[in-house]
């Protein structure tokens, strides 16, 4: 590469991204795998917000001010969507610290409460879906939360007071260390006086079992070890909790919970969009052997481009931070490429010193994000290092075709719910990489997960 980013192509001419995709031109075969795990997604989130999100009640939204008096107009009344958490609204059982109030109140008194809070427990992928709740649900809620991470929780003395709330989240609720967190939250001095509860995969498993009550996605099996439809489903559970919480607590208007969930309902078709865009080429009959041209899947090029990069870097800010770790985690995992995940402006303290030619950098940059502008700085300073720019934006915005070497686009939505969007590019990305490394991408090396299943009665 040379010169600013977007001109590197056409300096060295067409041969420049040729010569990888002749020499790593794959015979993609449909398999159930990894591949067909992420296509699931759409559906596994129509199916979660079906079974969760109702039609509420009449709303009328608040007239504006009008500058002369005139008569007043009519105003439509609306159906504002409402979630619906049945798990959350029964009272705790008789014997428990907090009997005879529901989850949702205990939880809702910590947003009264200073001395109380939310600390949500995580591994690996799961880690990243808690990192993104603890911006929801203190957005929406205006709860504190902790985020920890399962294996050093375990180690440490963690301070837990009677009303505090344990969430501990795993894909298939099996997790050792996060089964042993609960377990040592619910043997401490308040442990009676604490609410537990697990967000799982599977409502039968051990988490989903030992808490005292239990969010499940069902998301179905996932066929590849690395997680991805069911991480979405437990981010999109995370958004309806908060949205929950918000109106429970009161700190969500009727006319912002409308607009979440309204956008939030949208949201499979739009993640369908993006995987149709950047993955159709991948998904053919078994009776078929397609080499894939250049300009037919623009993630394709990108990962022939970079497929024999040592290291990447991963970078996002707020909501979509926690994004650019799970897009690291996923190219560790898949493309066996060291990554690192980095809040955009952390990258001045150290990863700077790093980029060059040789290191790709991604960055999640949506308009929607209130530090948008930082983040294009964010970019020219790695241009300024002769870094090579891979850019996630909205479909809308242009403004970064000429900063950086490539732009995929996503579609347009909420500031809140980006990152079931943006993490879709990540995985694909991934898997394509770890096809032309010729990795077995269903099954890595070296990783380690419980896979659950999920019964038809789930």
């Amino acid at each position: 590469r040379q010169g600013p980013p977007r001109r590197a192509a056409a300096e060295f001419g067409a041969g420049a991204m040729q010569a990888p995709m002749q020499a790593f031109a794959c015979k993609t075969r449909r398999v159930p795998g990894m591949l067909n795990d992420i296509w699931d997604t759409p559906q596994a989130l129509t199916q979660l917000l079906d079974k969760h999100v109702l039609k509420g009640e009449s709303f009328e939204p608040p007239a504006r001010a009008q500058q002369v008096p005139t008569t007043p107009p009519r105003r439509a009344s609306m159906r504002v969507p409402r979630v619906h958490l049945p798990m959350l609204e029964e009272p705790l059982p008789e014997g428990h610290g907090l009997a005879g109030r529901t989850p949702l109140q205990v939880m809702a008194a910590c947003s009264r409460r200073c001395t109380n809070k939310f600390t949500i427990v995580g591994s690996g992928t799961s880690y990243h879906a808690a990192l993104v709740a603890e911006y929801l649900i203190e957005h929406m809620a205006r709860i504190p939360v902790n985020v920890e991470i399962a294996s050093e929780l375990i180690y440490r003395k963690p301070i837990a007071r009677p009303g505090d709330v344990l969430i501990l989240v795993s894909s298939s609720g099996e997790t050792a260390e996060s089964v042993q967190s609960l377990r040592l939250f619910k043997g401490s001095k308040a442990g009676k006086e604490l609410l537990t509860i697990g967000l799982v995969n599977e409502a039968g498993s051990t988490i989903g079992k030992e808490s005292d009550c239990s969010i499940c996605v069902s998301a179905g099996e996932e066929v590849g070890v690395a997680s991805t439809k069911v991480f979405s489903a437990t981010v999109a559970a995370f958004v309806l909790l908060a949205v929950r919480l918000g109106e429970e607590c009161g700190t969500l208007a009727d006319t912002d919970r409308l607009s979440i969930l309204q956008q939030l309902l949208a949201i499979p078709q739009q993640i369908q969009q993006v995987i149709e865009r950047e993955s159709r080429a991948l998904k053919q009959d078994d009776s078929k052997e397609t080499t894939l041209n250049i300009g037919d899947c623009k993630l394709w090029d990108i990962g022939c481009q970079n497929v024999m990069a040592a290291n990447f870097i991963f970078l996002g800010r707020g909501f979509n931070y926690p994004i650019a770790l799970e897009g690291a985690v996923k190219c560790k995992e898949i493309a066996y490429i060291h990554a690192e995940g980095y809040p955009a402006a952390e990258m001045k303290h150290g990863p700077i010193a790093l980029i060059d030619q040789f290191m790709p950098v991604v960055v999640i940059a949506p308009k929607a994000d209130g530090c948008y502008e930082k983040i294009k700085a964010n970019i020219e300073e790695v241009n300024a290092r002769s870094g090579a720019t891979i850019a996630i934006t909205e479909d809308d915005n242009l403004e970064l075709e000429d900063i950086c070497e490539f732009v995929v686009h996503i579609p347009k939505t909420h500031e809140f719910l980006m990152p079931l969007v943006a993490v879709i590019p990540l995985q694909l990305l991934s898997y394509m990489m770890g096809v032309l490394r010729g990795n077995e991408v269903d099954n890595p090396r070296g990783l380690q997960k419980a896979i659950s299943s999920i019964s038809a009665q789930s």
